[in-house]
């Protein structure tokens, strides 16, 4: 058996070997050494590179695709190649789409419930109220409202959230970068000055209705003129109203009414007019003059079904079947309906008072104080010394003290003398500015005519009669 030298041993004998050949050439033969001249010929033939290269080529490719490949490379001296690009770079590069949701919010739902429920990360639910911390408007979604929300479908990040409030007002939270600012939006509705009028016959409200009078209209109308006429005592058959107001529109779709810019009543053969008008206070309404329609006080503090027992001073006492003067008026209620101050002022007493039972006592300042008598509790915060404002909730109807049945016992008083509160004339509220009265004039003239202008004819008619 032949034992192999090692590869190294292999590589060095063979490196000695080439180098003896060189050696061997490159010493001149003595008996060949010739001072004679050798002459050398050679035939160049020019090649050209594509071709060679197209020969190459061609013994690289294979038999089948040798017509194709000439055909290609012999129009294309640069030639390219369709390399198909990676999904994922297709993905990165392609522009982002988006989808959008819409979702209603339902009772019990939060921002939170919503949202996740919709595929959102609670990260982008967090960035996204970080933009609403202030106002926190998020956090008081009502039933109803939608929530319309855009999400990019690459990454699934949250872009766009809008919380449609109502018809007009909606908020937006648009993503920039990696945070939320946030956008109010209100659309404005088109104004539509409206004029509706009805003839009472049954009541207020019934014929009202029947009239095409929305009822949200009607009780505004009875508190602009609920100081000069009492809707549940002095309706008479007969009495007429008429309204201009404004009606709110939307895309063409109604949507809902504004303001009473003016409003007439004729009650039992008076006529009442206001007009709406804007100062530095606010908006108010006031005669045509310039007067106020608030007065200092409300004519009945309670709502009640029918007054059980009038002003009297020589009434027969129920129950002690003696001569005593009733020197308020009971209205009839339901025990624990509420019972609201008259006016503003300061109470001065709140308690028990003999036959009174719970008694509230108001004091109204110039000499004007009103009493509540017979009640069953104080509402909360009344005490005395406490400030009211008209309207306010003082207490609540009840039977205590020398009573028979539920009742508010109400009096008014002017400077110690006890007054009629059905018939007894009201103050009106502080008078309207210099300033403001000159602008006022002029308006109310034109809106009072605007009024006349779209009454029909059998209303113009019975204002005709009136006035003569």
């Amino acid at each position: 058996m032949i034992k192999l030298l090692p590869t190294k041993h292999l590589l060095l004998i063979s490196a000695v070997s080439v180098l003896l050949a060189v050696v061997l050439l490159a010493l001149p033969d003595e008996e060949t050494i010739d001072n004679s001249l050798i002459s050398l010929e050679a035939n160049f033939e020019v090649i050209d590179q594509s071709k060679l290269m197209l020969n190459d080529l061609q013994k690289l490719t294979p038999s089948t695709n040798t017509a194709a490949s000439t055909s290609f490379f012999t129009n294309n001296i640069n030639p390219t190649y369709n390399i198909s690009t990676p999904d994922a770079l297709v993905k990165k590069n392609s522009p982002p789409t988006f989808k959008e949701q819409t979702a209603e919010v339902k009772s019990g739902d939060s921002l939170s419930k919503v949202l996740s429920n919709k595929g959102i990360s609670a990260q982008d639910i967090y960035k996204v109220s970080l933009a609403d911390k202030k106002q926190k408007t998020l956090l008081q979604m009502r039933p109803g409202q939608k929530l319309n929300f855009t999400t990019n479908e690459a990454s699934g990040e949250l872009t766009r959230l809008t919380l449609i409030l109502n018809r007009l007002d909606s908020v937006t939270f648009e993503r920039n970068d990696n945070e939320f600012s946030r956008t109010d939006t209100s659309r404005t509705p088109e104004i539509v000055q409206t004029y509706k009028e009805a003839e009472i016959n049954n009541s207020l409200f019934v014929d009202g209705l029947r009239s095409g009078i929305e009822q949200a209209l009607l009780i505004e109308l009875a508190n602009i003129f609920g100081w000069d006429i009492d809707f549940a005592l002095d309706i008479r058959k007969g009495d007429s109203l008429s309204m201009l107001y404004e009606e709110k529109f939307l895309d063409g779709e109604k949507i809902g009414h504004g303001n009473i810019i003016a409003a007439q009543f004729i009650n039992n053969g008076r006529t009442y007019q206001a007009i709406r008008y804007k100062t530095g206070k606010g908006a108010n309404y006031y005669t045509p003059d310039g007067m106020a329609m608030r007065k200092a006080f409300i004519r009945t503090p309670v709502d009640f079904t029918r007054i059980s027992s009038k002003f009297n001073p020589n009434r027969l006492h129920p129950i002690f079947k003696t001569s005593r003067p009733h020197r308020g008026v009971d209205y009839a209620a339901a025990s624990g309906t509420p019972v609201k101050a008259a006016g503003d002022g300061r109470i001065s007493f709140a308690g028990k008072q003999n036959g009174y039972g719970n008694v509230v006592i108001i004091d109204h300042g110039r000499g004007y104080q009103t009493l509540y008598a017979h009640l069953r509790g104080f509402a909360r915060g009344t005490k005395r010394g406490v400030k009211v404002q008209q309207g306010r909730i003082i207490a609540y109807v009840g039977q205590t003290g020398w009573a028979t049945g539920p009742h508010l016992h109400y009096e008014f008083r002017i400077n110690g003398t006890h007054k009629n509160p059905v018939t007894v004339r009201l103050p009106n509220d502080d008078p309207m500015p210099k300033d403001d009265l000159k602008k006022y004039l002029p308006y109310a003239k034109q809106v009072v005519t605007t009024l006349s202008n779209s009454h029909s004819p059998s209303f113009a008619q019975k204002l005709a009669s009136l006035k003569n």
